[in-house]
């Protein structure tokens, strides 16, 4: 069943931003920078004001973007780091804010349009499983989000974005979690976020201390009616209009979910409930309708665990998966475990070996553990005493171990893979070429040599400490039943010892100096446990229907900080194997139970690497390009004293805010709509409001600014700060109403202009001595000494693109293997099966295309307007042969981040492509952009004012042989980038200024007779 078909919420929302599905939106915004500019709005409404097809008012988007602005100010007051959200949270935060202002305002509308959508929907889909939306259908919102993708940070905007929008005033606001670690783990993060709450204790004798105030509580805490004692809850004590958050409400017993889900309902039937869960995949299906009909009206988002690892967040994961194996059990046990053991121990080596590298991308030190659900045996071994047997023998039977390293290494196990290969084949390429140092490797994973100890720790409940002979305590096993786990191991001959002095090991493991490598059989890392450690799983007794657990317990092992919390992975072939899980199963059925569960999530994707070919390599020493000195940084090399600069001034617009802000103030002062009018001023701050204002705040704010920009050389201090506002060196267009003072909150709003007004002006300072500082450091370099290709470079230093399919198309996985193998067709045909576009004049053949049947193509292909680029240049060189026969032409995709890229102004520019036009000694550099202009700055837009600019750059570089030139080729037709306007440009005016139009069929014709003219080579 495909599960997205039937959100249609989700399918709405993304309607209105003129997509059918989200990679289309993914694809406009994940290369847009998160933050915001200096007039204060975000970087992605920006992006999205610029859609085609957008169907939400421009005026409505921004009015939505200043809200989460707000939102986000508010969640970021008491913490360090502050927060700054992703374009996908962006996305679910612009949903919610859509659907709340929608419910609020225009009820009955909203549900007409939903409706409307929804018949036409069902019709195109063919679903007759969904009726209509009803007004209870829009009292609940879920947001189906994978684990690490930042639920709580969501679910925290999301109470404010309530109460922006009052729809009620609960009664009761309760956040609901599956356990008490999580419960735990909530509360403290609610405080950060200064949201007042408190943790469910046992008792509510205290009562709230807020009307606002949520209460954190287990699921398990409430019952339909009190019977004797005890912690419980009946439901009736929550009676009313409640507000409720619910995190993770999915455990996978049927019985249970079903209790669960019904007192659920019931808190929440007159109210309003906010859901969150990254395992929805797992619960939902055609074979329980009502479930699956009740999330597809309430799924608002979907950024389930498949766009999350497609993203690139999260590390990467491989899945030992065997064939039926013609060996015993025992000997099928003991290799998986071996195996298992090397892949720890070659990771702890990449760790030693670059941790410098592994600091700067926040990685910390591997973790191995064993995760399951039984820990004591009765008639059968426990799992757990067999990873205690294992771990006792590879420490105190070194021939044993050395027999099982070297059948894995030299493909003796007797394992085979789908592809008849023996399973480790292509695995631990690092041990087989250094070799296993066994002392170095007790050392390492185990702390030493010596017998193995098991200690029963008395001052921490639930542990036994492992250790070899008298050295630190080298892993921890973390049950429930120690008295019953102890007997057994008993049985087995491994006597437990007692440790009255040491402390919880559990606890440490999270502490940088832990010398735990070693974690057995916590339930507590499925239910909560805070840790980024793990890096390989063994997985212990998973039972069937427990796909939720699962899900959680791999969410919570793929979770990455990333190098500045980005959590993505970096890239660096040094540390790939810290950015990879490994799972393994002792056993064959629980991994099969594991693939289940994960297919469902849709992650499992075939990698298929496509040869790249350089071309006309002869031609590299030849072709010039102006490339920045890599090794002079600016944040480096110059300390920048923040200073009035007279080459500097800008004006602030406000008026829409100030509209706004106006407009309800002038009704509460019993005004007429039609009588509010806009008569903007342009004002500066006056001077004896300024020293009114909270200095303390407005610092700390430029501080984070200056920070969050990376602007680490730019220094100032509070009273270079107040001269800027004292200065002429802006102006704010608004109401002169706007900068009156007659109450703390007009002193607030002032302190919020001047944080704007501060941050623009900082933008365009520094952005100018950068700038600065790059030109002057631009030389000329060869297209050889840069490589064309160095984001095609595979470890092995082939060039490759790297496709990935989802595993269930078969026969497009075999046709594209295939064509990889008959490389004359793959390099100089197109066709669809692996959409591309070949031109002999480009720098590397193939040219891939984006494609909706391929789920990520790294480096990325050509979307439709670079497609329609190349093929109409393509096109026009083969119809126009005469006409360059003196003069060479040559084109290079450009890559945004890793290839040439200029700074303006407020951004950085990658030009999509680079087109060389070459005779003799002489050659001219085009830099061409193919893209949408809605909502440029007009003629002005520092893009396409860059046409100008890089002639300046031309000069300063000083060489009479090259000249550099820069083109927007705009997929905006000429009329719907002027519609709006008073007194537009002519389309003459835009041509002039390098802008053409792929809507005209002779842009070509224009592009060269403009070089011709001008840069005769």
């Amino acid at each position: 069943m495909k599960l997205e078909k039937y959100l249609v919420l989700n399918k709405y929302f993304l309607s209105l931003f003129g997509v059918e599905e989200f990679k289309d939106l993914k694809k406009e915004l994940e290369n847009t920078s998160p933050g915001y500019d200096s007039d204060g709005r975000s970087y992605f409404v920006n992006k999205l004001r610029s859609l085609d097809n957008l169907k939400i008012p421009h005026d409505d988007l921004l009015r939505y973007d200043e809200n989460i602005s707000n939102y986000v100010k508010k969640i970021n007051e008491k913490r360090e780091p502050k927060v700054t959200l992703k374009y996908f949270q962006y996305l679910a935060v612009l949903f919610t804010e859509i659907f709340l202002d929608n419910l609020k305002n225009r009820k009955q509308e909203f549900l007409y349009e939903l409706n409307d959508f929804l018949g036409k929907y069902r019709q195109k889909e063919e679903i007759t499983l969904l009726d209509n939306f009803s007004e209870d259908d829009l009292k609940k919102l879920a947001f189906w989000m994978a684990t690490g993708s930042g639920k709580t940070l969501i679910a925290h905007i999301n109470y404010y974005q309530f109460f922006h929008y009052r729809l009620f005033s609960p009664d009761n606001i309760l956040f609901i979690t599956p356990n008490e670690g999580l419960s735990k783990q909530h509360f403290e993060e609610l405080q950060k976020s200064g949201i007042p709450c408190l943790l469910y204790g046992g008792s509510l004798n205290g009562g709230l201390k807020s009307e606002r105030e949520i209460l954190v509580i287990e699921m398990t805490k409430f019952v339909e009616e009190k019977k004797g004692g005890g912690v419980t809850l009946p439901i009736d004590t929550f009676e009313g209009k409640n507000l409720v958050f619910v995190d993770e409400g999915h455990k996978g017993r049927r019985s249970e979910e079903q209790k669960w889900a019904r007192l659920r309902n019931e808190l929440a039937k007159d109210g309003f409930t906010f859901e969150y869960s990254a395992t929805f995949g797992q619960i939902l299906s055609e074979n329980q309708p009502d479930i699956l009909k009740e999330y597809a009206k309430s799924i608002i988002f979907d950024y389930s665990y498949k766009y999350f690892y497609l993203d690139g967040y999260g590390k990467d994961f491989s899945v030992l998966n065997v064939k039926q194996a013609k060996i015993s059990e025992q000997r099928f046990q003991e290799t998986i475990f071996s195996a298992n053991l090397l892949s720890f121990y070659q990771q702890l080596l990449v760790y030693e070996e670059n941790k410098d590298l592994a600091k700067e991308h926040n990685l910390e030190k591997p973790l191995w553990i064993f995760v399951g659900t039984t820990v004591t045996g009765k008639e059968e071994e426990s799992d757990v005493i067999q990873i205690v047997e294992f771990i006792k023998k590879a420490i105190e039977e070194e021939d044993w171990l050395k027999e099982q390293v070297d059948n894995i290494l030299n493909g003796k196990t007797g394992l085979k893979d789908d592809k008849d290969e023996d399973v480790f084949s292509r695995k631990f390429e690092i041990l087989k070429k250094k070799g296993v140092d066994f002392d170095d490797l007790q050392r390492k994973v185990f702390g030493g040599k010596g017998g193995f100890g098991i200690y029963e720790l008395k001052n921490a409940e639930g542990e036994l400490g492992l250790k070899v002979g008298e050295n630190d305590y080298f892993g921890v096993i973390n049950i429930g039943d120690v008295s019953g786990f102890k007997k057994e191991l008993e049985k087995k001959g491994i006597s437990v010892s007692e440790d009255a002095i040491s402390g919880s090991l559990f606890e440490d493991i999270k502490r940088e100096s832990s010398k735990i490598n070693i974690l057995i059989g916590s339930k507590k890392f499925i239910e909560g446990w805070d840790t980024w450690r793990v890096s390989s799983m063994g997985l212990l007794n998973i039972g069937r229907g427990q796909g939720p657990q699962i899900i959680q317990l791999f969410g919570r092992g793929v979770r990455l900080k990333g190098k500045g919390m980005t959590l993505k992975r970096s890239g660096e072939e040094k540390i790939k194997l810290l950015e990879n899980l490994n799972i393994f199963a002792i056993k064959a059925d629980y991994l099969s139970k594991f693939l289940e569960a994960i297919s469902k999530e849709e992650v499992e994707l075939e990698t298929i690497e496509i040869p790249v070919k350089p071309q006309h390599e002869d031609k590299w020493a030849s072709l010039q390009i102006p490339w920045k000195d890599e090794s002079k940084k600016f944040e480096e090399a110059k300390v920048l004293p923040l200073e009035i600069d007279s080459t500097i001034h800008f004006t602030l617009e406000l008026l829409p805010k100030v509209s706004e802000y106006l407009a309800k103030e002038r009704k509460e002062a019993g005004i007429k709509t039609e009588e509010l009018k806009v008569e903007p001023e342009r004002e500066r701050i006056p001077e004896d409001i300024i020293e009114l204002l909270n200095w303390e705040r407005i610092y700390r704010e430029i501080y984070d600014f200056k920070i969050g920009r990376g602007y680490w050389n730019l220094i100032f201090d509070k009273e270079m700060l107040k001269n800027l506002l004292i200065s002429d060196r802006y102006k704010i267009s608004a109401l002169p109403e706007i900068l009156t003072v007659k109450t703390q909150e007009d002193v607030r709003r002032i302190e919020d202009i001047a944080i704007l007004v501060l941050k623009k002006y900082i933008d365009m300072f520094y952005k100018k001595y950068a700038r600065q500082f790059e030109t002057d450091n631009l030389h000329y370099y060869t297209v050889g000494e840069q490589l064309p290709l160095f984001a095609f470079e595979s470890s092995d230093g082939q060039y490759i693109y790297k496709v990935q399919v989802d595993k269930k198309e078969k026969e497009l996985i075999q046709k594209i293997r295939n064509l990889v193998r008959d490389l004359n067709k793959l390099l100089k045909e197109e066709d669809e099966t692996l959409p591309r576009v070949y031109f002999d004049k480009h720098l590397y053949v193939p040219i891939l295309l984006q494609s909706k049947k391929i789920e990520k193509i790294t480096p990325p292909g050509l979307v439709e307007s670079e497609i329609r680029f190349v093929k109409g240049l393509r096109e026009y060189l083969r119809s126009h042969q005469e006409r360059f026969k003196e003069c060479e032409i040559y084109l290079l995709r450009n890559f945004p981040k890793i290839g040439l890229g200029f700074q303006l102004q407020w951004h950085g520019f990658y030009p999509d492509f680079i087109m060389w036009l070459k005779a003799g000694n002489k050659q001219t550099i085009v830099f061409i952009d193919p893209k949408g202009l809605e909502h440029t700055k007009g003629l002005d837009d520092e893009k396409i004012q860059f046409a100008k600019e890089i002639k300046e750059l031309e000069r300063k570089l000083g060489k009479n042989n090259i000249r550099l030139e820069s083109f927007i080729l705009s997929k905006t037709n000429y009329q719907s980038l002027i519609d709006g306007i008073s007194s537009p440009p002519e389309k003459d005016k835009y041509i002039e200024n390098h802008v053409l139009f792929l809507e005209d069929n002779n842009w070509p014709e224009i592009l060269f007779s403009s070089l011709m003219r001008k840069n005769a080579p």
